[in-house]
């Protein structure tokens, strides 16, 4: 099978199926993406670490927290609050706020979109806002009750030491001085390590990334339309479906793809169109029967499609036939007038082939007649089936092939 029989068969042959499989997913994704109100981004930037991440996946764990925060149910409610709306929190969180890495940097969007552009703006300051509070102050209740236990521990250690120290002045015995200085010695080094780590978390609380806001205000726009590209979607889609039901339909109902298809299969050669000029199409016709020696020439339709097409070609035949007949003459100067007869063909060595349909075959004709088969290029397999039954049954040679026109019927051509 050619790639062009292939067309035929499936695309051309169901091409309104395949139509009707591509407009509806398109005129759906049109009309709801129509009745979708226009949406708003409102965007805000915030620097997360002071420094570049080390590779693209720190960069995209430092999104990923910012994302998880604004998605958090406690401060995604408090920031709607703050900004004065409504929303249902869930679906709001699920599909309308986003965080996004730009690049390799530490610098994090925030972004919200909403229907009212005013209020996009400010849901995405009051959850900035909220995310940068929390980032920066979420830990700080571990480092307070760190210091706190520390400065204890210092406080009592200092204690402890001059306790020590008060007690070496009243004590004049050498060996209990000597162990209370030990015991002091050990206090100094206790309190030297307290005060050490105290430091450290100190310096360490004074270096930390804090997260800032890059800019006063969020940027606001509006967000471009998705109807170019879920119509796109939708005509891929509703195309692969198409081709699909169509390759379905064509294995189930196979079809004979054109005219030079049929006159393959019945090895018969392609005579001419019904459309043409008759008289070239007649003398065609008659030229093939006395060829094979037949005088009566049986217009035959492939299909129920093609009877008007056979009617029409024997009533204009029949027409031809009985025209007047004017016998040829000559002019005063010499010349031969040329008569209506031989404008016609009737005068042709064919003029007595008689043309007819297979019900008004009479006994004379039987035994040299032929058959011609009118075809709109397009059948069913199993009407060509039938079709070679009956010319099995009379046993007449197929003369040719004659193309009717097209009929249409839903898209596809009988």
């Amino acid at each position: 099978m050619t790639l062009e029989e292939m067309f035929r068969r499936i695309v051309r042959a169901h091409l309104g199926i395949i139509l009707v499989c591509v407009l509806l997913p398109v005129a759906a994704a049109i009309a709801l993406q129509s009745s979708k109100p226009a949406t708003s981004l409102a965007s805000i930037r915030l620097q997360v670490v002071s420094g570049a991440p080390r590779s693209a996946t720190e960069a995209e764990g430092i999104s990923s927290r910012v994302l998880a925060l604004a998605t958090t149910p406690g401060l995604l409610d408090a920031s709607l609050k703050k900004a004065g709306v409504q929303r249902e929190l869930a679906d709001f969180a699920a599909t309308h706020v986003a965080a996004q890495r730009l690049g390799e940097s530490s610098i994090v969007e925030l972004s919200v979109t909403d229907h009212d552009p005013v209020a996009a703006g400010r849901i995405v300051a009051a959850l900035a806002e909220r995310v940068t509070l929390f980032m920066n102050s979420g830990d700080r209740a571990a480092f307070n009750a760190a210091i706190t236990k520390l400065d204890k521990q210092v406080d009592d250690a200092t204690a402890h030491r001059n306790k020590l120290t008060q007690q070496l002045a009243g004590i004049a015995d050498i060996n209990a001085r000597g162990n209370i200085q030990t015991q002091i010695q050990s206090a100094d080094q206790l309190l030297s390590q307290l005060t050490t780590q105290r430091a450290s978390l100190t310096t360490a609380d004074a270096t930390r990334d804090i997260v800032v806001p890059v800019g006063d205000k969020p940027d606001v726009s509006q967000v471009r339309s998705s109807m170019l590209p879920q119509a796109a979607l939708a005509l891929l889609l509703g195309l692969i479906l198409g081709l699909t039901a169509a390759a379905v339909l064509e294995t189930i109902r196979p079809r004979v793809a054109s005219v030079r298809a049929l006159a393959h299969l019945l090895e018969a050669p392609v005579l001419g169109k019904s459309s043409e000029e008759l008289t070239s199409l007649r003398n065609t016709m008659a030229l093939a029967a006395r060829r094979q020696g037949v005088d009566a020439v049986v217009l035959m339709g492939a299909d129920d499609s093609d009877a008007d097409t056979v009617s029409h070609l024997l009533f204009a035949l029949a027409s031809f036939s009985s025209a007047p007949h004017r016998a040829k003459s000559t002019t005063p100067g010499g010349a031969e007038d040329v008569t209506e007869s031989s404008l016609l063909g009737l005068d042709s060595p064919f003029a007595d082939v008689r043309f007819t349909g297979l019900s008004a075959v009479t006994p004379q004709d039987e035994m040299t007649a032929g058959v011609v088969v009118v075809s709109g290029g397009s059948l069913l397999l199993r009407r060509l089936d039938d079709l070679d039954d009956i010319l099995k049954a009379v046993r007449w040679p197929v003369l040719g092939i004659v193309s009717g026109p097209a009929k249409r019927r839903f898209g596809r051509l009988l």
